[in-house]
């Protein structure tokens, strides 16, 4: 191969000697060549194949992503709505204790103030009554 572009150093850049041995000499240039196009072509497939797996791997791993987030987002639902019930229920007690605390005293002050009432009734009556 050297001697071979030892030939192309002039100036010209043409072929030391042109004639039909010319053939013969491209020919090992051109096997050459070949060889590198087979070389880049297994590369381009190999390159292609590892392409397309890792895509295929990155789709695979964005759907677990997305599946994974989703059952985050429904449990991290399910957690808020049970707080949410739970803080409802406390609530609902503690309306439920007022209230009850709030009944309690008015029967008290119902107790405290119901013989008073049932005096000022009977007294009434006997002001009505001949």
């Amino acid at each position: 191969m050297g001697s071979f572009l030892e030939r192309f150093r002039r100036s010209a850049g043409v072929p030391a000697s042109v004639g039909g041995d010319i053939s013969a000499e491209l020919a090992s240039v051109f096997l050459a060549l070949d060889e590198i196009e087979r070389e880049v072509g297994a590369l381009r497939e190999h390159s292609e194949a590892a392409a397309a797996e890792r895509l295929y791997e990155a789709e695979a791993e964005a759907q677990r992503i997305v599946a994974e987030g989703r059952a985050c987002a429904d449990s991290e639902r399910d957690e808020a709505l049970r707080a949410g019930v739970q803080a409802a229920d406390a609530e609902a007690v503690a309306i439920l204790r007022r209230a009850g605390a709030d009944a309690e005293g008015i029967r008290r002050a119902g107790e405290q103030r119901l013989p008073r009432f049932v005096d000022e009734v009977l007294a009434r009556v006997f002001e009505v009554a001949p």
